[in-house]
């Protein structure tokens, strides 16, 4: 296995996964304010949600100047979700197999 094979298969592909955890944790935690199951006036769901979205949203901005929100429905969010998905695990995998 080569370098960069192993760079995908232990650092790059964990870290996409990991992304795409925090784009489900924002998920639930905008469901859960919307919903007002939380307040948003609680300091410490205020700064996890804002943590979250301090890594959410430069990965989603650029989807966002191609794809316009559909009123509340906000259809960037789901193409960089399902972008990283499909890098995750199908473009990484393929990648890893041409290398090594």
């Amino acid at each position: 296995m080569s370098i960069a094979a192993s760079i995908i298969e232990f650092f790059i592909s964990p870290l996409l996964g990991l992304i795409l955890f925090v784009f489900f944790g924002y998920v639930i935690m905008s469901w859960l304010f919307m919903l007002n199951i939380v307040s948003p006036n609680n300091p410490t769901a205020r700064q996890i949600f804002s943590l979250l979205s301090s890594i959410v949203e430069p990965i989603v901005a650029p989807f966002r100047k191609l794809i316009p929100p559909l009123g509340n429905l906000d259809l960037a969010f789901f193409f960089a979700a399902m972008s990283l998905y499909w890098i995750q695990r199908f473009l990484l995998p393929l990648l890893q197999s041409k290398l090594g």
